[in-house]
């Protein structure tokens, strides 16, 4: 499945190289305004990327001829799905507030609560994840089917979710941490002026992130025909 996410970035690394350019455009304007208010787009580009990647395997084509598949009809399901199981992954993790000791700070509560909502996530993923991908064929859509798809390869498909989904992220912050060791600044921008070690983390950053939300968009295209194929309708639904 990675050599098949590295092809799928191979024919489409225009796509890849705007995701690129807009998660660093995004990281500098949240910099200079002093808010995170780009989270929403950053999290619908991520989202837009792992529809497209998995009709790509779909529809064995590319980014461009999956957009003429697809459509708004398909597209406006898939994102009300993922940010359903966001959503979810978020109000299951919320107990976890009640765990913790009071003494424990803030910074350090907010890395376990987002640690575990990441864990929760990966585990929805891992058993339900098929019901965003459901969308772009319109087979097979239901919650309940979902949960069949995932639970006949719920361990393996949990171990490379956490692969594609959770190893990008612990990498990126190393790399982000020992730069800022080396850097002058933390800072994208110093005195107006680009921080030439902090842009080029961020882009590693955002290419690791596009490969890791590609290789889990793979395994879960992967795991919705390997359950969806065997049905006389799949391939009506499909064309």
């Amino acid at each position: 499945m990675l050599r098949e996410t590295f092809s799928i970035i191979g024919r489409n690394w225009s796509m890849y190289a705007v995701v690129v350019v807009g998660t660093m455009a995004l990281s500098i304007f949240d910099e200079l305004s002093g808010k995170t208010t780009s989270s929403g787009a950053t999290s619908f580009m991520w989202g837009y990327l792992a529809m497209c990647v998995q009709g790509a395997v779909i529809y064995s084509g590319s980014f461009t001829q999956v957009g003429k598949c697809a459509g708004f009809g398909k597209t406006f399901p898939y994102f009300l799905k993922t940010a359903a199981l966001f959503i979810a992954a978020l109000v299951i993790s919320l107990p976890i507030f009640t765990l913790l000791p009071s003494e424990l700070g803030v910074s350090a509560t907010v890395l376990v609560f987002t640690s575990a909502a990441m864990i929760v996530y990966v585990l929805l993923l891992s058993l339900v994840g098929t019901w965003p991908v459901s969308s772009v064929t319109g087979r097979g859509t239901s919650l309940f089917d979902a949960f069949r798809r995932g639970v006949a390869r719920f361990f393996p498909t949990f171990a490379r979710l956490i692969a594609g989904i959770i190893l990008p992220l612990v990498v990126s912050m190393l790399i982000f941490v020992m730069a800022s060791q080396v850097a002058s600044s933390p800072l994208l921008l110093v005195d107006g002026r680009p921080n030439i070690l902090m842009l080029a983390v961020l882009a590693i950053a955002a290419f690791l992130q596009s490969l890791g939300v590609s290789y889990a968009a793979v395994v879960l295209a992967r795991v919705y025909l390997a359950g969806e194929q065997g049905s006389a309708k799949f391939g009506a639904a499909a064309a």
